[in-house]
């Protein structure tokens, strides 16, 4: 039988990209050598996020002026919850994929040629292959033993102490929800600020909350080996030597390109990433690369939008990226999103004037609104609570061309987070409401 497309891979990339091609009324075969639903399910976004929701929940209560709360927190429960609600998501996604008439097999997938791909010895064949490899954690030669991403989250205790290597957004996620669940943590970041990448006066708001949680941040400070015995020490280039009980290595991610056959097509590469036009398309005919393979931003939500145009594409259709509202979130305390581009007009509004945010004991933070001479609005940046729920409005606004004033004379319920949002955009042309506002 050959398939309309066969689909290296089956996290966020590989199974939205099989189901939409059933949507289309197209046969797909979907190859996972591992878990279905990827990184991201299994070991990344969602288990990261899980434990972040307990560790913010912990610290809610304990930090709230008069509650007085002490928790017992049994880590092997909550894994063993933890991975039945991560099955539920990762069978029912297998579901859907079978649910629209596509296949998936279980194993290791090799490229043959640009129309064939064995797996468990059998030989499949396709008008077009998908490559949805995904992405892996960056490892430092010669140092060993230490714990990533899939090691951290799958702990069955909370570590006494704890050095982070990286103090990238992963970095500074799970240092932040390890120091709520109790652990003393120390995070070591070549660079001069902590997120790098990030726009200081944004990323000012969540070290200090790191501060306050005890957080030690070494800054501008190379990790020149890691050794292990019982626990572990990691000596810095200035000579200084830390302990902790555990260490994990959070210092970026890059794309898997080998081990599945690629030298056999032999694709254009743009440096580690395959390189794909704007219709997801390879420098090989009938071969197409979604997700965090093909290019930054390594983001779930972008593999999902790649494989609708791929997917598209192969189904006859004409379709190419814009990524002209990517949402970037930071899932900090507080948050930090982005979307959109920056222009030299916005405003910026205080977390403080919010209040429903400081009735959750938040004052730290701002909303802001980036839009053109004409009010156009271009993007956001804020740093709140919950800001992962709130961007999406402004994404859209970006899409749809919408001004600030269109924004402004949104009605927002009261009291919500989301009212921050309507007040920059009315700061923009001096009339927020609660705020009296100065945009640039």
């Amino acid at each position: 039988m050959e398939y309309d497309a066969i689909i290296l891979g089956g996290g966020p990339g590989g199974y939205s990209t099989a189901i939409r091609l059933g949507q289309n009324g197209k046969k797909a075969l979907m190859i996972e050598e591992n878990k279905i639903g990827g990184e991201c399910l299994n070991y990344g976004c969602i288990p990261s996020k899980a434990i972040i929701e307990m560790a913010d929940a912990i610290s809610y209560l304990k930090e709230m002026p008069g509650v007085k709360s002490s928790v017992t927190i049994d880590m092997k429960t909550w894994q063993e919850w933890k991975w039945g609600m991560i099955n539920k998501l990762t069978s029912g996604v297998e579901k859907l994929v079978t649910s629209y008439g596509g296949e998936v097999v279980k194993g290791k997938g090799m490229i043959v040629n640009a129309s064939s791909v064995t797996v468990n010895n059998e030989t499949f064949n396709a008008k077009n292959i998908v490559i949805a490899t995904g992405s892996t954690p960056t490892r430092i030669r010669g140092i060993d033993d230490v714990l990533y991403n899939k090691e951290i989250l799958d702990v069955d205790h909370i570590p006494s102490s704890l050095i982070v290597i990286g103090g990238g957004y992963i970095g500074v996620e799970l240092g932040t929800a390890f120091a709520k669940l109790g652990s003393s943590v120390t995070i070591v970041e070549m660079m001069p600020n902590i997120l790098p990448g990030t726009d200081t006066d944004l990323s000012r708001f969540v070290e200090r909350r790191m501060n306050s949680l005890g957080i030690k941040i070494i800054l501008g400070a190379k990790v020149d080996k890691v050794a292990k015995s019982g626990g572990y020490k990691v000596t810095l280039a200035s000579g200084e030597i830390l302990e902790a009980d555990l260490v994990v290595m959070t210092i970026g991610r890059v794309p898997v390109t080998q081990g599945f056959g690629l030298e056999k097509i032999n694709p254009e590469m743009d440096g580690k990433f395959i390189k794909v036009d704007k219709r997801k398309r390879t420098s090989i005919d009938g071969v197409y690369a979604v997700g965090d393979v093909s290019g930054p931003p390594m983001l779930a939500h972008k593999a999902f939008y790649d494989a609708e145009i791929a997917a598209d594409n192969i189904s006859g259709k004409v379709a190419e990226v814009d990524y002209m509202a990517m949402p970037f979130v930071i899932y900090s305390d507080p948050e930090i999103v982005t979307t959109g581009t920056k222009t030299e007009k916005f405003s910026n509004v205080p977390l403080a004037t919010n209040g429903r945010a400081l009735g959750m004991n938040y004052n730290q933070g701002l909303f802001r609104m980036y839009v053109d001479d004409d009010y156009v609005i271009k993007g956001a940046a804020f740093v709140a609570p919950r800001a992962s729920e709130l961007i999406s409005e402004i994404s859209l606004a970006v899409e749809a061309g919408l001004t600030s004033k269109d924004l402004g004379m949104t009605i927002h319920p009261h009291p919500t987070l989301s009212e921050g949002v309507k007040e920059a955009a009315e700061a923009t042309y001096g009339k927020s409401l609660h705020f009296k506002s100065s945009s640039r």
